[in-house]
């Protein structure tokens, strides 16, 4: 026969690791949530630093290709990457860039209908910079 201390303690212990795992579940869901959000941000900053560092340079070279190499090299991150034929000058010397960032998120990446939300294409503008 057996005790009743040992029936309530089965029951707690599974219940302890079904709130466990629900816990582990949201934890990483928010984590990968924060990581894509956080990535989001920091690429637009990125973008409008690259867009301000091309619309510097075509101020003065008047050179779309000088612009364009102007803002590759303003991006620092190694995840990001300026996308081919995105710098666009318009005729006031505003500029407009896109940049493009893969992040490595703990699951969402790994899953093949969320590794689209790891991919974030971001567009920076700036203005012409004043003399």
């Amino acid at each position: 026969m057996k005790e009743a201390g040992t029936d309530a303690g089965t029951i707690v212990v599974g219940w302890l690791v079904k709130v466990a795992l629900v816990l582990m579940i949201l934890g990483i869901s928010t984590f990968d949530a924060i990581a894509v959000g956080s990535a989001h941000l920091t690429t637009s900053d990125d973008a409008n630093t690259a867009a301000s560092a091309a619309a510097s340079d075509f101020q003065t070279s008047h050179n779309v290709a000088s612009a364009t190499s102007a803002a590759a090299d303003a991006i620092t991150n190694p995840s990001e990457e300026l996308v081919p034929g995105s710098v666009a000058i318009a005729r006031d010397g505003s500029v407009t860039v896109s940049i493009q960032r893969k992040i490595t998120t703990v699951v969402m990446y790994r899953i093949g209908p969320l590794k689209k939300y790891t991919v974030i294409r971001v567009k920076g503008e700036a203005a012409p910079p004043t003399s």
